[in-house]
């Protein structure tokens, strides 16, 4: 295994835009879909069920395998540059406004990407680049200023395939503990 290299995001890939132009007429029916600011918000790994009717709109930027969403402006600093990394191959999907997407152009183990962007010492990283007083943003710029350890991708896949099993592991234990309260 080789040292960990801390590289910047911005070396790493490139952002985009989520929708626009859109109104609420635009929203709830339609053979798209656009992730919700919740899903990218409440999941390291976006859900296929946290996305949203809307109309296919070839002008609008399409998600790929891969794809990370930041939240941009969140009601506290803590909320604020949240992650979740898009693992499907589905055509017609979109990102909301109120997030900004992110295509790495270097190979990343999924799993790995998703929970070392919501690490403690990454997640601190984009809370110092919180500025607002009522509501809280991130500039799209200085966040990809920030550095990230990048293992090879080999140790990234051991690295994130634990990192999934003690997730699992987490919310079925949840889940139980959910349940005993019910009973």
């Amino acid at each position: 295994m080789t040292a960990w290299q801390k590289r910047k995001l911005g070396n790493l890939g490139s952002t985009f835009t989520g929708l626009s132009g859109k109104t609420k007429d635009d929203f709830g029916h339609g053979a798209g879909r656009f992730i919700t600011y919740m899903n990218v918000c409440s999941n390291p790994i976006t859900k296929i069920e946290g996305t949203e009717a809307i109309e296919i709109d070839n002008k609008q930027h399409q998600i790929k395998k891969g794809d990370v969403f930041f939240t941009t402006s969140s009601e506290t600093p803590e909320d604020v540059g949240m992650s979740s990394v898009w693992t499907f191959n589905t055509p017609n999907i979109y990102l909301n406004s109120f997030t900004f997407g992110y295509r790495p152009n270097v190979k990343f183990d999924l799993n790995y990407l998703a929970f070392m962007l919501r690490s403690p010492s990454i997640r601190k990283n984009f809370m110092l680049l919180a500025q607002g007083v009522s509501r809280f943003n991130i500039s799209k710029t200085k966040a990809m200023d920030i550095e990230v350890p990048v293992p090879e991708v080999e140790e990234q896949k051991m690295i994130g395939e634990v990192l999934v099993s003690i997730n699992n592991l987490i919310t079925v234990n949840q889940r139980k503990n959910f349940y005993h309260l019910l009973c």
